[in-house]
């Protein structure tokens, strides 16, 4: 059977064949390669009959595949017959030979590192362009035909099988497309100033039928909107982008004087809801940024909410980092390097933050936050390599003190080093507060609500409560993008008895939840009587899956009344929490069992506290009343350097003002 799409591959490649056409399988969309050939079959055959009847090529080049004359041929006779032409590499090599003379004008797509999500990109633009509709346009100019602006207006033709856009795929040459499949050119930039980068929101389409996928882009498209206006993206009213559905939507935005096109659609992958956000920008037709996740099916109201959290973060990030920018408006480059960095994930942003330094030096943002980035993942190095990666941020962080001392990204890297390098709270902590009381500015309301968040936390960490709900405030009217800081703010109010607690967290459980954000809940349901743990299970994503029967169980020995069996409990929940990696959750399950050795064994490792940096912050440690009751506890904060901090800000954990513990040996030293 011959499909849309042929790939083209060397023998010695087949896995990364299969793991392609797998991923358009899924997606609905009929691919060939020549493992499809059956027992007995005419290969030659029906390979040529396969190449002719697909429109689309997709070379996976790597060494074994340029040595192939096989493979040259098909690719030769691909280009005569004006195909669109699609080269992957998956090796790091360049072409070379005939191969160099039928791929310079094409359009390559990188995937030699993290080559399954560069597939799963991939995938996504093959079959938009494949099943047509408005996501289609922005496939092709992506793949290979910016200037093939298609005027037809009915979306049930593939776009690839128009005539016009045919042509601009044999035309055109094109520059080289970026490892997360951005297309980098270089226009003459739009002036920087009011409505420079006005916005045309298309909301979300749901692809197929499924029920799910259309209820999920029915609330992404609303929360998007509601969002965008939140946090003040100049955004093209909805009435006039509502009208488009019969254009093209770059052609439609382009009237409407958007500088980007934002869009979006959700579609079932098996037992997941995958949502898909771009902003594209409209003069140039380029990919901007691109972000997607999956959920659970049954959960289609939270893929409503994360995609419509996306569609807002990316043009208000964008716009963030260019407002960020000394070196004169940023072109097309320079806009794909500023979203990428706004698209990646904690893994990828070391990458993301170096590319933007060394494309845009001038950009007084990126030092700050790559140093920040690197700060978050040093707790996932071995030991032989944090030394290094602690002196290139303290580089960084001198570089961005020079550029812009005053902002908040610089205090955001200072702090963050600051944590993760061990040093007491009194060298840095006492610094923040004063730097949060400047109010922002509209560019800088996402790295305020950062930094305030980051205050919040680290007041958590030293027990005063009542100041970290305040931050957590700021940080959520600053940021409302990141459920994470509404967590911390339920968290901080259940903590010190503020009205309200409950009520936000179960909201934020049945709508936004992701198994970091669970873990918070869960820990604060069981510790701090937040809410009903059954509320919490009931939303378990699934990836948190494996930890319900250790919480339960640990709950379970929370009732009991035998000192014995209590122990027992704790020695059950010290396996299955440290398999966790859930040091901070331990530390409370040990002691409130009743085993404070352990307890203290945990909270006295000499890398607890930048191992916590990558966690979320705990409360005052973190510890419970019998901890803190116990003679090694003021030792262990005396060497941590609390008792200092708290006697410099003449300022005490908030428990130290009860009666329960006003008397407990860290309270009468502060006193």
């Amino acid at each position: 059977m011959a499909g849309e799409i042929f790939i083209s591959y060397r023998r010695a490649d087949q896995a990364k064949a299969r793991l392609l056409h797998a991923l358009l399988k899924q997606r609905g969309v009929d691919a060939w390669y020549d493992a499809l050939l059956g027992a007995g079959e005419d290969w030659r055959h029906k390979t040529a009959s396969a190449l002719e009847a697909a429109p689309i090529f997709v070379l996976l080049f790597s060494k074994t595949a340029s040595e192939s004359d096989d493979i040259s041929k098909e690719l030769a006779a691909a280009t005569f017959s004006k195909k669109l032409v699609i080269p992957v590499r998956i090796e790091n090599i360049k072409p070379s030979g005939a191969f160099l003379y039928e791929l310079a004008s094409r359009n390559w797509v990188d995937a030699y590192e993290d080559t399954e999500a560069k597939f799963e990109d991939l995938a996504d633009k093959l079959a938009a362009l494949v099943k047509g509709g408005p996501a289609a346009e922005v496939a092709a100019f992506n793949l290979g035909a910016p200037g093939a602006a298609p005027k037809v207006k009915s979306a049930s033709t593939p776009l690839f099988k128009r005539p016009a856009v045919l042509a601009g795929f044999a035309a055109v040459a094109v520059a080289v497309v970026a490892s997360a499949g951005f297309v980098l050119t270089r226009p003459s930039a739009a002036p920087v100033g009011a409505g420079a980068y006005r916005t045309a929101f298309f909301g979300f389409a749901a692809v197929g039928d499924d029920p799910a996928a259309a209820t999920a882009a029915g609330m992404a498209t609303e929360e998007g909107f509601r969002l965008l206006e939140r946090v003040n993206v100049e955004t093209v009213p909805r009435i006039e982008t509502a009208g488009a559905q019969d254009a093209p939507m770059l052609e439609r935005a382009g009237e409407l004087g958007a500088r980007f096109a934002l869009s979006g659609e959700i579609r079932r992958e098996g037992d997941e809801l995958k949502a898909v956000v771009r902003l594209v920008d409209v003069s140039n037709r380029t990919t901007i940024a691109q972000m997607s996740g999956a959920r659970d099916a049954d959960k289609p109201s939270q893929v409503g909410y994360d995609a419509g959290a996306f569609a807002a973060r990316l043009p208000r990030c964008v716009q963030t980092y260019a407002a960020s920018d000394t070196g004169g408006a940023p072109d097309a480059e320079a806009l794909a390097l500023m979203g990428r960095a706004c698209a990646t994930d904690l893994n990828g942003a070391p990458t993301s933050f170096r590319e933007l330094m060394q494309g845009r030096p001038k950009n007084w943002m990126a030092p700050g936050m790559l140093a920040d980035a690197l700060m978050w993942k040093v707790g996932q190095l071995p030991q032989t390599q944090r030394p290094a990666a602690l002196s290139e941020a303290e580089d960084l962080l001198k570089r961005a003190e020079e550029m812009a001392p005053e902002a908040y990204s610089t205090a955001i890297a200072r702090v963050s080093l600051a944590v993760v390098s061990n040093r007491p709270p009194a060298e840095w902590l006492s610094q923040l507060e004063p730097v949060l009381t400047r109010a922002p500015s509209t560019d800088e309301a996402p790295t305020y609500g950062r930094a305030s968040a980051i205050a919040g936390q680290q007041l958590l960490e030293v027990g005063r409560t009542e100041d970290a709900a305040r931050y957590f405030a700021l940080a959520v009217t600053s940021d409302p993008l990141s459920a994470n800081w509404e967590y911390y703010q339920a968290v901080a109010r259940a903590a010190s008895g503020q009205y309200g607690a409950k009520e936000s967290l179960d909201r934020l459980v049945e709508t936004r939840v992701s198994g970091y954000s669970w873990e918070v809940a869960m820990a604060a349901a069981i510790f701090l009587g937040a809410t009903d743990p059954e509320i919490v299970f009931a939303a378990t994503p699934p990836g948190a899956m494996e930890a319900v029967p250790c919480y339960r169980e640990l709950i379970a020995s929370l009732k009991l009344t035998d000192r014995q069996a209590r122990l027992a409990g704790a020695k059950k929940a010290d396996v299955c929490l440290t398999s966790f990696d859930s040091p901070h959750v331990n530390i409370q399950a040990q002691s409130m069992l009743g085993d404070l050795d352990r307890a203290f064994a945990i909270a006295d490792r000499q890398d607890f506290t930048a191992f916590m940096w990558t966690y979320w912050s705990p409360l005052f440690l973190p510890s419970t009343k019998a901890m803190r009751a116990d003679a090694r506890f003021l030792p262990m904060v005396e060497r941590l350097g609390f008792v200092d901090y708290w006697k410099q800000t003449k300022t005490q954990p908030d428990v130290c003002g009860t009666p329960e513990e006003r008397d407990f040996p860290v309270c009468v030293v502060l006193r």
